[in-house]
């Protein structure tokens, strides 16, 4: 469980993605979802969650977890000692106007710096932007949401496993297998109840099943 910060977050983002994703659940797990998402978040609670709720929020953590780090960042004050960022860094006679300058010639000087602090804000926000837009164009595809839509209806046992399988890793599978070999295997997997217990990683046990009954391809 992620430590609490000492400063209290009061807001954060909800991506689109997040709202398409839950589309198709029951108004009780939306209510779930959206508390377990939340509570992440704001508070860093980690969330007591089963079946396709768990799946569903082990595909959207990775997101909160990288805005939760950038909220974190801000809330440190700045750039580290020694990075170009930092104004600080540099020398005092580099920082401070010499005492023969007119007046004038350290307020143009002011002045060029609150251009440039202007432009680094400009700079910062279009690249919190940038960073938001790849999240969002990283999002879960349709394609695995139905798949542990899936798993949620035929794979209960399955999705008791501590580590979830993600996107890429089943891509790596059906790079090799077919969906009904793959589905056959997890199908398998969930008849054996103490897979949960005996098993930590989805991804791992689905692969090792696929090269035994299928061989390594």
């Amino acid at each position: 469980m992620r430590m609490e910060s000492e400063k209290q977050r009061d807001t954060f983002i909800f991506y689109r993605s997040f709202k398409e994703s839950m589309s198709d659940l029951s108004d009780a797990d939306k209510l779930i979802m959206y508390e377990a998402i939340t509570d992440y978040s704001l508070d860093m609670k980690e969330p007591e969650l089963t079946g396709f709720p768990k799946a569903l929020f082990s595909l959207i953590r990775p997101f909160l977890d990288a805005n939760i780090q950038r909220w974190e960042n801000g809330c440190k004050g700045g750039a580290p000692k020694g990075n170009k960022n930092n104004r600080f860094s540099k020398s005092t006679t580099e920082v401070q106007p010499k005492y023969n300058q007119s007046t004038t010639e350290v307020q143009a000087n002011k002045d060029k710096n609150v251009n440039k602090d202007k432009n680094k804000d400009i700079n910062k926000e279009n690249t919190i932007v940038s960073k938001k837009d790849e999240l969002s164009l990283s999002s879960p595809s349709e394609e695995f949401i139905k798949f542990n839509q899936w798993l949620d209806d035929h794979c209960p046992f399955v999705l008791k496993v501590k580590t979830q399988m993600t996107e890429p890793e089943y891509q790596k599978l059906l790079a090799k297998y077919t969906k009904k070999e793959i589905s056959d295997v997890l199908e398998s997997l969930n008849n054996w109840k103490d897979f949960p217990k005996k098993r930590t990683n989805v991804y791992r046990s689905t692969l090792d099943e696929l090269k035994k009954k299928f061989g390594e391809r």
